[in-house]
This record gives C-alpha cells, sequence and structure tokens, in this order.
C-alpha cells in the first residue's frame, strides 16, 4: 500500500508524536515517497507505517533520512540484508563501493540517557524551565554508554558475534550510530574519537579516563586494561569503522538532514581505502563542521 499523507499523520499521532508543522510532515513525506518509488526500501516504509512507540518510530525516521541522502546523491543502498544466508538478523543497509567492496551499515539511534531525561521533566513540571549540568564523571559515563551500544550492534557479552559474519577482503562493515542527543545535545567530534581511540588522542580538556574500542593496550598496561583491550578483541578484526550521525543545525524534528563524523579502525583501513569509500559516504552525508 502507498504511503500517503493520511496514513504519516496516522503513525505519528500512533507512536506519541506532537502535531508537527505541515511543512515537516510534506517534507517528510516527500523522502519516503522517493524511497517508496526505488522499489527497496518496502520493510522500512512498512515500519514507518505500523509504527505504535515513539522511540521505534524516531529509529525509522534516522533511516529514513539515512537513506534518502544516499539516493539522492545516486548512490543506491539495499536493504536488510545478509552476508550469509543462514545469519542470524539482517544488517540494515549494503553500499556497493566505487572500490567494489560492499560496505555495511548497521544502524542505531542513542537517546539521552534515561536519568537525564527524567531530571529534565521534573524541572519542567516544578519550574517551567531546566538545568542540568554535566561533570567529568557523568560525560565518562555517557561515553560509556555509547561504546556499550556500539559494542552490541557487534558482540554479546560473551563475545559471540551478531550481524556481522565476515571482513574479509572485499567486505567493510561499518556500525551507525545517531549521537545527537546525547550529552544534552553537545556532542562533538572529539567524544567519537573518545569512545573509539580513548584518552591519548584528544585534547586534555576533552579527556575523560576512557579506554577506546579500537586502541590497543600497551605491554606496561595493567591487568584490567589488558583485559578490556581483550573484551574488544572480536570488534576489532570485524568493525573497519563507526560512522557517528548528527542532526545538521536548525533542522526540524520530522524533516532533517544529517551530517556525519567518520571514525576508521585503522588496523583494518588505510588510508587509501579510507579516502575512497568517504568520497561517496560524504556525498550523501557530509562531514560535521
Amino acid at each position: 500500500m502507498p504511503i500517503d499523507r493520511s496514513a504519516l499523520e496516522a503513525a505519528i499521532e500512533a507512536s506519541g508524536g506532537a502535531k508537527q508543522p505541515e511543512g515537516q510532515v510534506d517534507g517528510l513525506l516527500a523522502k519516503l515517497q522517493i524511497l517508496e518509488a526505488t522499489g527497496r526500501f518496502g520493510g522500512l516504509l512498512k515500519s514507518v507505517r505500523v509504527s505504535n512507540d515513539k522511540w521505534n518510530f524516531l529509529a525509522a525516521l534516522l533511516e529514513v533520512t539515512f537513506a534518502h541522502q544516499f539516493e539522492t546523491v545516486g548512490v543506491q543502498l539495499d536493504y536488510e540484508v545478509r552476508q550469509e544466508g543462514d545469519q542470524p538478523g539482517t544488517i540494515d543497509f549494503r553500499m556497493t563501493a566505487l572500490t567494489g567492496d560492499a560496505v555495511y551499515f548497521e544502524l542505531r539511534l542513542l537517546q539521552q540517557d534515561e536519568k537525564t531525561t527524567n531530571g529534565i521533566a521534573q524541572q519542567l513540571g516544578e519550574k517551567q524551565q531546566y538545568v542540568v549540568l554535566l561533570d567529568g564523571e557523568a560525560e565518562m559515563s555517557a561515553v560509556a554508554r555509547l561504546q556499550s551500544t556500539i559494542l552490541q550492534k557487534v558482540q554479546r557479552k560473551g563475545g559471540a558475534p551478531i550481524k556481522f559474519a565476515h571482513a574479509d577482503t572485499g567486505i567493510v562493515n561499518i556500525v551507525v550510530v545517531g549521537v545527537s542527543d546525547i550529552l544534552l545535545g553537545t556532542a562533538d567530534a572529539w567524544d567519537c574519537v573518545l569512545a573509539m581511540y580513548g584518552d591519548g588522542e584528544v585534547p586534555l580538556e576533552c579527556q575523560r579516563g576512557v579506554f577506546g574500542l579500537f586502541q590497543a593496550a600497551k605491554a606496561e598496561d595493567p591487568p584490567e586494561i589488558q583485559a578490556r583491550a581483550a573484551s574488544y578483541a572480536h570488534l576489532k578484526t570485524r568493525i573497519h569503522g563507526v560512522l557517528f550521525l548528527f542532526r545538521a543545525p536548525k533542522s526540524g524534528v520530522l524533516d532533517y538532514r544529517l551530517d556525519q563524523v567518520m571514525v576508521w579502525n585503522r588496523s583494518l583501513v588505510n588510508e587509501d581505502l579510507a579516502k575512497a569509500l568517504m568520497t561517496q559516504i560524504s556525498a550523501a552525508l557530509p562531514p560535521m563542521k
């Protein structure tokens, strides 16, 4: 069934969304219709149409925006694909790169943590305003939560792989995380680097005692750091990079544009490959300024 304005408005209402300006609804509907015309995003359009949960709707909206930005610059994506026929679950998107590589993208929308969200709601209820300041410990906790979210897309607690079955030549695996809402909406490129490579690669004022997911342990590091590095071993051998998504400034709630910060896994991706892949990725998703 083709998606139309009434179906979209019904989905927004069923998901608990407030009434949005007509321009926002029209902008989102236009994106959905462009994707619908390709014939490749039936499952995604269905997830929007039948959504009755706020977070699921917002997650689907992120996927719609991501796919639309690639499609409108002529980079085709396939939706819900597998690297192996018997692989449990699907990977959200696959792009055939100009290099010939199959690039797999698995998306996750990360929201502000529940404790901070509840604190803001309480202050708004009591004072019609809120003031929330994150100290260094709270920021470290937010980065740790981001790291956990990335890990959960790749491996279970015991280390068993999830979704990404291969990292062979010709395959590029990328975890994609929408991070606009974390850290009270103040996340930046340094937070992305911090999550992946730790304190040693960010300015002193950005350091939070973080060991990065792509970071290599040193022989002199204490046992707890060695153990942490070992627990990330599967991710380091499967994931070529993490793509962090940010809503562009002055974007709306429904109809928005995405910018990106890319952090490559240097042990799997050399500079030449990274540069070649970013030609297509940056055409669709501009680097965050």
